[in-house]
């Protein structure tokens, strides 16, 4: 285990975490799995992507691409709207299981 992350998944040098896609995925000192996928359709795409970096710690990235609603005003608000539910979202989840 290490230590200063906590990780079980721990690749000896040369090798990868068994959730690793390998391949182009890995450089720099990371491993990265397949993506996960949710399609929402022509409403939007979000995509997850288990990462560890160099120094062993373990990540998500998400990247989301949503569909505006129509007009400038209605744009604006739905946006305003979703960088609202998304803060208290991100808050909520970066919180550590206990």
């Amino acid at each position: 285990m290490n230590r200063r992350t906590g990780s079980t998944v721990e690749p000896r040098s040369g090798d990868h975490p068994t959730w690793c896609a390998g391949g182009h995925r890995c450089h720099l000192g990371e491993h990265r799995a397949d993506p996960i996928v949710i399609d929402a359709g022509a409403r939007g795409v979000t995509i997850l992507t288990r990462v560890q970096a160099a120094d062993g710690r373990q990540h998500v990235e998400v990247r989301t691409r949503i569909a505006l609603a129509s007009g400038e005003d209605s744009a604006r608000a739905h946006l305003g709207r979703i960088v609202y539910q998304l803060d208290a979202l991100l808050r909520h989840l970066i919180r550590l299981p206990r």
